[in-house]
């Protein structure tokens, strides 16, 4: 037993007896430790005072007149006020059946008459100090989930339930500092939606977002995986910290196969309400990173650093909307079965090598991304149709713009001559030429394809139904 602390005076003890002798022995015994002293003669009595004054024990007599001790002490259990309250019966009566009625009645222990001094308070003493630890322990259990409520309530929007249950039962697996793992890093980053953001009223905007972030959390969250970073239009989501995860790769690419699945109903409730639909570009990348705490001691979060979360964020750029690209380390780490269009290398900038890339379109046996872009479905304008473009790099404030001729077009993109000075994976800013119009306002597109024979293809990263209304 621990050891507690007690102060005699800072305890009330209640004496039932229904002789006045018995009360004075027992009460002067208590009185030279200076315990306070409360008296009834009776079991009504001794329950009215336990309903009316604050009580840290009760020394009952077993016979009295009316209602006998153990019926007293089975009411004061009753009691909401005193049910906590511990008692201890005084009585003449040593058989063994005595006293199994009293403890099944409630009662801690027995002391007997004739009272001695020392086992009195020996007694006293040692349940008054088995009741202050139990209600020190009650108050540290109220502490404890008045702070495990507030981890929920912090961290329950980033992590899934099974990753908080795991992370308060058994707080050693989530290593305090930073450590090196491996795991797999998912970046998702609505494609035009700074162009969107800008013709709408700032409440329509944090509507639109605010949608998006609840779908993808619940799936995130349901794939076991962190949010890192909720950050403008883009999610950064880990998969394997802070709880390690032998299968990081696999919920990450379900995730994402999941979330551009469940982009369509997103779409829906937009288009219900009267707002701009939505595309989603989702990269993945698996190696080793450090995870840990991140910050200052004023400002701290669990964060993820290197160059491999630096390389989810680069593949990532290269994806269009509706589009799923994994990494070589990513795809090598799968035991699920993924559907690949295509795989093809890139060069990321800050990265030594060339990294090949996956395009993903579904998961056998587990869904499959809808849409998608359709090069069949292109077709030539009803009329001549020019194009201006520029090229968005750090050189674009500089640059004229190109004009070129629209060769093909369908509602995800468009085809153009090919040009040398366009390479793959460029982000252009287009206008198109209509007759009798000026432009038709700014769109956005990245190259996906460059072919001397065909031309280059550019997919719409931005809102663009309006225009290809206007040139059909």
């Amino acid at each position: 037993m621990s050891v507690v602390n007690i102060r005699e005076s800072d305890f009330r003890i209640l004496i039932v007896d229904d002789v006045q002798a018995n009360i004075q022995v027992i009460g002067n015994i208590l009185l030279t430790q200076k315990y306070n002293i409360t008296f009834a003669n009776n079991g009504e009595d001794a329950i009215k005072t336990a309903e009316k004054v604050h009580l840290d024990l009760i020394l009952l007599d077993v016979m009295m007149p009316g209602i006998n001790g153990y019926e007293t002490c089975r009411r004061l259990k009753e009691s909401e006020k005193a049910k906590d309250v511990p008692v201890i019966f005084m009585t003449a009566l040593s058989e063994v059946t005595d006293k199994l009625e009293g403890f099944r009645a409630g009662a801690v222990d027995y002391i007997t008459k004739p009272f001695e001094s020392e086992e009195v308070l020996a007694r006293v003493r040692t349940q008054l100090t088995i009741n202050k630890l139990r209600q020190d322990l009650e108050l540290r259990v109220k502490e404890l989930e008045k702070s495990n409520k507030l981890i929920r309530r912090i961290f329950g929007t980033y992590l899934s339930d099974e990753i908080v249950n795991s992370i308060l039962e058994t707080p050693d697996l989530v290593t305090p500092g930073g450590e090196s793992r491996v795991i797999t890093i998912l970046c998702a980053d609505l494609r035009g939606f700074s162009v969107i953001s800008d013709s709408l009223a700032p409440a329509s905007v944090l509507d639109i977002i605010n949608k998006f972030f609840a779908a993808m959390t619940d799936v995130i969250r349901k794939y076991n995986g962190t949010i890192d970073e909720l950050m403008g239009d883009a999610i950064l989501a880990l998969f394997g910290a802070p709880l390690p995860s032998e299968d990081h790769a696999d919920s990450a690419l379900k995730c994402a196969v999941e979330m551009q699945i469940l982009m369509n109903d997103v779409n829906r409730e937009l288009h219900e309400a009267g707002l701009p639909m939505l595309r989603v570009g989702i990269g993945i990348h698996s190696g080793e990173v450090i995870v840990g705490n991140i910050g200052s001691q004023k400002r701290m979060k669990y964060g993820v650093v290197g160059r491999n979360a630096n390389l989810a964020f680069r593949i990532e750029s290269y994806t269009v909307g509706g589009q799923v690209l994994i990494s070589e380390d990513t795809y090598n780490l799968l035991s699920c079965k993924a559907m690949i269009k295509n795989s093809f290398k890139v060069n990321p900038k800050g990265v030594k090598k060339p990294v090949r890339l996956y395009d993903v379109s579904g998961i056998e046996g587990s869904g499959v991304i809808p849409g998608g872009f359709d090069s069949a479905a292109f077709k030539a304008p009803a009329e001549k149709t020019s194009v201006e473009y520029i090229i968005l790099d750090e050189k674009s404030a500089d640059q004229n713009p190109v004009k070129t001729e629209l060769l093909k077009y369908s509602e995800d993109g468009i085809i153009i001559p090919y040009t040398d000075s366009v390479k793959m994976f460029d982000n252009l800013k287009m206008h198109f030429l209509l007759s009798g119009e000026t432009d038709t306002g700014d769109i956005y597109g990245k190259v996906t394809m460059v072919n001397p024979d065909e031309g280059i293809t550019v997919v719409f990263t931005s809102e663009s139904s309006g225009v290809i209304k206007r040139i059909i």
